[in-house]
């Protein structure tokens, strides 16, 4: 072979080997030209907060050069949506689906089937229980709860009539008990995340509520009347109604509760936007301005709410880091990079007090005033 042959094979090689290379997985990744692809699936296109994940997404897919899709479900239910989004996202040959789930067991075989495609698969907001998840970029649903639940106390503890009933219980415990019964009411949406932030809430409320009993020599033992601190007795402080997707099934479902003089309710707790605007909606129609109303996010009708007092504090997560985060893990899995398996965005509890403080309005939308 002459020397002008063989230098042309051995090019011939060369070029052969780099074209290999560059279609295995490792350190080289994708031809430069080939962007990776990244679907971003959400659980509502009717609440906000899902726009300004989407927002985040947007602006880390910006930044780092990722071609995006993005898809969002009709309601906190609506996994078939997210289903149908997930199968696309195979045949497109994404590489990575970042979803906030409408279910669990619900999605394995579609994530499975994911899987064997290549794709990794990240959760936003909640987790589901499928091993394969890569990591999940969400605020701790039991602490907001939790949260929500110190703010709710401590303002009950500031209020005239509660020196009143805590002499009550001591007195006649029997007689306070049923006073206090169904004095915290709870309304919960219809997505796997309100469970564990009811959870928190009522778990910090009846610490809480020990706590104050505790302070002033009181224990629901020593009270007698089969109370006991741990007792499912204890619920009777609670009265909880049906879940809700949307506004107005939570408005007619607090005016349940509430009648028409509020039912002894003291507290008001709900889990998302959806609820809580319409909580909010039945208290202001009812001129109820009693209630000390405590919800979830920031939409822009809740923080109007906020200012004219109907709604007295907000537990804020930061949806555009939830997706702005999740598509830099995304970015950095692919540059060969480890991640954290779970990664808490955290929350603040918004009131009118603090609403105007500079770190608190970016997690708020522009609203009139």
């Amino acid at each position: 072979m002459d020397k002008k042959r063989k230098k042309g094979t051995f090019r011939a090689l060369a070029i052969s080997l780099l074209s290999v290379a560059m279609l295995l997985p490792g350190g080289c990744g994708k031809p430069k030209d080939d962007k990776v692809k990244v679907y971003v699936i959400t659980k509502n296109d009717q609440v906000s907060f899902w726009d300004d994940v989407k927002r985040g997404a947007e602006d880390a897919c910006n930044e780092f050069d990722i071609d995006l899709t993005y898809k969002a479900a009709t309601g906190d239910n609506d996994y078939a949506t997210q289903i149908e989004a997930i199968n696309k996202a195979i045949d497109e040959k994404a590489d990575y689906i970042i979803i906030a789930p409408n279910g669990n067991e619900e999605f394995d075989d579609a994530f499975k089937r994911a899987e064997a495609a290549g794709i990794q698969i990240l959760n936003i907001n909640s987790r589901t229980s499928y091993k394969g998840v890569v990591s999940c970029i969400s605020s701790s649903d039991t602490d907001g709860g939790a949260v929500a639940a110190r703010y709710a106390a401590e303002a009950l503890l500031n209020n005239s009539n509660t020196t009143e009933e805590l002499e009550l219980f001591k007195n006649d415990p029997k007689a306070a008990m049923k006073e206090a019964e169904g004095s915290i009411a709870i309304i919960g949406h219809t997505a796997a995340t309100a469970e564990n932030r009811i959870a928190g809430f009522k778990k910090e409320s009846m610490s809480r509520i020990v706590s104050v009993l505790t302070e002033r020599g009181m224990t629901f033992e020593q009270m007698g009347n089969g109370l006991e601190t741990n007792d499912e007795t204890n619920e009777k402080f609670f009265v909880q109604g049906a879940p809700c997707a949307t506004v107005d099934a939570a408005k007619e479902e607090a005016k349940k509760i509430l009648g028409k003089d509020g039912n002894n309710v003291k507290v008001f707790f709900t889990t998302n936007t959806n609820t809580t605007l319409g909580v909010a909606d039945a208290i202001n129609e009812a001129g109820l301005t009693n209630i000390y109303v405590v919800g979830f996010n920031s939409d822009a009708d809740e923080v109007k709410y906020l200012r004219t007092g109907v709604i007295d504090g907000l537990v804020v997560q930061n949806p555009y880091n939830m997706g702005y985060v999740s598509v830099n893990y995304a970015r950095k899995i692919e540059d060969g990079e480890r991640v954290a398996s779970k990664l808490d965005t955290g929350v603040t509890f918004v009131t009118a007090d603090n609403m105007n403080d500079d770190y608190v309005k970016t997690l708020l939308p522009k609203t009139e005033e």
